[in-house]
C-alpha cells in the first residue's frame, strides 16, 4: 500500500479498533494519534487541553499529523476533531484516503458509557462530562458534519464488528 488511510469521525465511532483490525489484515503499521499525543506529552488529551486549551492540543495534533503523514503505507485513527481543519484534511489527502466512520448520536452516546465504566476513570471522554452528553454529542457532530463528509469514504458501523467494518474499507478502496 503507497499510501496511508486515515481513520476519521467521532469518538466511539470505531476508530481504534476498526484500524487494529485494518492494520492487521493487510499487515501494515497501526498508529492511534490520541495514544502517540499522549505518550509524547506523557499527560492525558483532558490533561493536555487544561494546560495547553484546546488550541494548543490542535498544534500539537497538526504537527503530529505532518510527521506521520511523511511515512506511507500505515492505518492512522485521528481525534474526532482533526478532519475540522482543512490544513489537516489537506496533510491527509496529500498522503492517503480520508475514512469517516459514523454511527447514531444514541448509540456513541452507549459506546461511549461502556468504555468509560470498562477503563474507569482513565477514559475520560469529554463527552460525558456534559450535564446532557447526548445533546451535546448531537451539537459537535452538527458542526463537523461538513468536514466529516468530505472524506473519500463513509462508513456507518453502527451494526458492523469492527473486522466487517475492516473488510469493507478493503473492498471498498480495492485493496
Amino acid at each position: 500500500m503507497d499510501y496511508n488511510i486515515y481513520l476519521t469521525g467521532f469518538s466511539g465511532t470505531g476508530k481504534t479498533t476498526t484500524g487494529k483490525a485494518l492494520a492487521r489484515i493487510l499487515r501494515v503499521t497501526f498508529i492511534d494519534m490520541d495514544y502517540e499525543i499522549e505518550n509524547i506529552q506523557g499527560k492525558t488529551i483532558p490533561q493536555i487541553f487544561d494546560m495547553c486549551g484546546e488550541e494548543g492540543f490542535r498544534q500539537i495534533e497538526t504537527k503530529l499529523l505532518k510527521e506521520i503523514s511523511s511515512v506511507t503505507g500505515q492505518i492512522v485513527s485521528t481525534g474526532g476533531g482533526v478532519p475540522t481543519f482543512d490544513e489537516n484534511r489537506r496533510i491527509m489527502s496529500n498522503a492517503g484516503k480520508i475514512i469517516c466512520l459514523t454511527a447514531k448520536p444514541e448509540i456513541l452516546l452507549q459506546r461511549l458509557k461502556g468504555h468509560a465504566e470498562a477503563a474507569g476513570e482513565k477514559a475520560a471522554r469529554p463527552m460525558l462530562l456534559s450535564d446532557c452528553p447526548l445533546a451535546r454529542i448531537r451539537r459537535l457532530l452538527s458542526e463537523r458534519e461538513n468536514s466529516y463528509s468530505k472524506s473519500d469514504l463513509v462508513v456507518n458501523t453502527e451494526i458492523l464488528e469492527p473486522e466487517a467494518v475492516a473488510k469493507k474499507i478493503i473492498e471498498r478502496l480495492s485493496l
